[in-house]
């Protein structure tokens, strides 16, 4: 298991690998959303959310939410090889493409609010799955 401090009370607490699943699961989720909603607003005629492209952002959280099905049926090594490429593909090309896009945000972006939103989103995925490399 992994230890770590928590948010509230600051006590340190074990987290067992179906927990830190359920928040992989979450960050899934609000992950193939984002990109939903992305392509959503562009087939209206919306500008898009994000430089990455929805299906290719949509195809990377779908390749995701089914490695976590490693992690839940404890195939560990096939789990954590998983886990180290989506550390590279979340720090190099969402997180990392983002922070380096920070300058050209109104060119690249919808809104501030949406770069926000996905770079916090990947950075959170990417701790989680860093995480995952503790079991």
């Amino acid at each position: 298991s992994y230890s770590f401090c928590t948010l509230l009370g600051g006590r340190e607490k074990e987290m067992d690998l179906d927990s830190l699943l359920k928040y992989q699961f979450i960050y899934f989720l609000f992950g193939l959303g984002f990109n939903v909603f992305n392509a959503i607003h562009m087939a209206r005629g919306g500008k898009q959310y994000s430089p990455t492209p929805p299906k290719v952002g949509g195809v990377t959280m779908s390749l995701y939410g089914l490695s976590l099905l490693l992690g839940l049926y404890r195939h560990m090594p096939a789990y954590k090889a998983c886990m180290c490429l989506f550390i590279v593909v979340l720090g190099v090309f969402a997180v990392g493409n983002n922070l380096r896009n920070f300058s050209k945000i109104k060119q690249l972006y919808l809104s501030i609010v949406t770069y926000a939103a996905g770079t916090g989103m990947n950075a959170c995925g990417m701790v989680l799955n860093i995480m995952a490399l503790g079991y």
